[in-house]
């Protein structure tokens, strides 16, 4: 087998998976390193909420992200077409809980902020629901509100199936598929990176594109300086009633709860930037995710505990990702720090870097994500 690729993509996470899909779809001979097993750090332990951003946001990110959330549902479906796993992909909506007078006032704004926008039923994007109308439509929440934010475009993934979906495309795609084989440096010609070497073999490649999430520093610490990523631990626990308790995901500020349709119920997740590469459960963050889930939903109370893992997201100074080529280092290409939305922008990412190995202009301007920036 000849080690020469046109691309070699390091990192088989979604972004990683998603890449690899779409370049070698559009005609590339790809390559895809990754050194433990495809889709089962970050990506897998997520939850697949798959949510819009503030809708007063007009910037460049918050329009990236808007196009990604549009292209999903295809995505899904192309995806399954290609491997025969179904990601389980399904337009929930979302109940955002309102606990203060001021958050029924936040949640008004938005409302006006999409008055010209609908759903393709014709129903508002977002809708405040007073305490009154939640008794009728969702008497398991708690009566403790002052009402909910409905966020009709609001959707839901399975992590694990999407991985898996991913994973069968790429192979039907004819990507080359290295699953425990850590990539322990760039290979340089001159300033140029022409490859990679593993701990027993060199593959050469035209271009190189990072995507090792949390660990993106670590292949070269030269790195750490035009694109620091450091990992953010995130704590979830899994829970079964006997039948599905709910549809919407139900989230307050970053906290969430997502019912699977098989009664499978997702309580997360925590926040904890100082526990560095540790994936351990604790006790203090089963605790708190437990008893914020049974304070949203009494009814969770009864249900059977299955466990609890973490996940390890890539944050950024600034919480932005690092999309394009890193300066000072021709021929590498960053797709990596997506922080909690690497499922979402997956497609949009992709899209981006297909664009600029193109040499052609991405419709949207990402600068704001660009390796290096200050």
């Amino acid at each position: 087998m000849s080690n020469n690729s046109d691309v070699i993509i390091v990192g088989g996470g979604v972004v990683g998976l998603t890449i690899a899909r779409h370049l070698s779809l559009s005609g590339r001979k790809v390559s895809l390193f990754e050194k433990g097993a495809c889709g089962q750090e970050a990506s897998w332990a997520g939850a697949g909420v798959l949510t819009p951003t503030n809708p007063h946001r007009q910037d460049a990110l918050h329009q990236f992200r808007d196009h990604s959330l549009k292209l999903y549902a295809h995505f899904c479906v192309a995806v399954q077409e290609e491997s025969g796993i179904d990601p389980a992909y399904e337009l929930c909506g979302e109940l955002g809980l309102l606990l203060t007078e001021n958050d029924v006032r936040i949640a008004e704004a938005d409302v006006r902020a999409v008055a010209d926008q609908s759903m393709p039923d014709g129903k508002s994007v977002i809708e405040v629901l007073t305490p009154e109308s939640l008794r009728d439509l969702a008497p398991w929440l708690t009566t403790e509100l002052f009402g909910a934010r409905l966020k009709r475009s609001t959707a839901q993934i399975r992590n694990p199936r999407l991985m898996a979906a991913l994973y069968g495309a790429c192979e039907k795609a004819k990507v080359t598929i290295h699953e425990g084989t850590p990539v322990v440096e760039f290979v340089m010609e001159g300033d140029h990176v022409v490859g990679v070497r593993t701990d027993k073999e060199r593959f050469s490649s035209e271009v190189v594109v990072l995507c090792t999430g949390a660990w993106s520093s670590q292949i070269d610490k030269r790195l750490a300086s035009l694109m620091p990523v450091h990992p953010v631990k995130g704590q979830i626990v899994l829970l079964k009633m006997d039948e599905r308790p709910f549809g919407p995901v139900v989230s307050r500020g970053k906290q969430y709860l997502v019912a699977r349709q098989d009664g499978h119920v997702l309580s997360g997740s925590t926040e904890e930037p100082e526990a560095g590469f540790s994936k351990r459960s604790s006790a203090a963050g089963v605790s708190q995710l437990m008893t914020r889930a049974m304070a949203y939903v009494p009814g969770l109370s009864q249900a059977s505990v299955v466990g609890s893992w973490a996940g390890l997201r890539p944050g950024t100074p600034d919480d932005r990702p690092y999309i394009g080529p890193v300066p000072g280092w021709p021929g590498l290409m960053a797709a990596t720090g997506h922080y909690r939305s690497g499922l979402i922008l997956a497609p949009a990412t992709a899209e981006a870097v297909l664009a600029m190995l193109d040499g052609q202009t991405y419709a949207i301007d990402l600068t704001v994500c660009q390796p290096g920036r200050a």
